[in-house]
């Protein structure tokens, strides 16, 4: 997998769970071992939520 920022190598990592999703410890994220972006559910989710809501927004304002 390549990171959509860098084009670097991205590996699977864990993480500790400070919010307790899923009541697991550890969680698993994509990790890129160039530039340290991160990628896991709930980063994409809310990635997604954000490009939606401004997606929406820029419908709006051409209107």
């Amino acid at each position: 997998m390549k990171c959509p920022r860098c084009h670097g190598l991205m590996v699977m990592d864990t993480c500790l769970n400070m919010e307790n999703i899923h009541n697991t410890v550890w969680i698993y994220e994509w990790r890129c071992v160039n530039c340290g972006e991160v990628f896991d559910s709930k980063v994409l989710s809310n990635r997604k939520i954000c490009q939606y809501q401004s997606s929406t927004r820029h419908a709006q304002e051409v209107a």
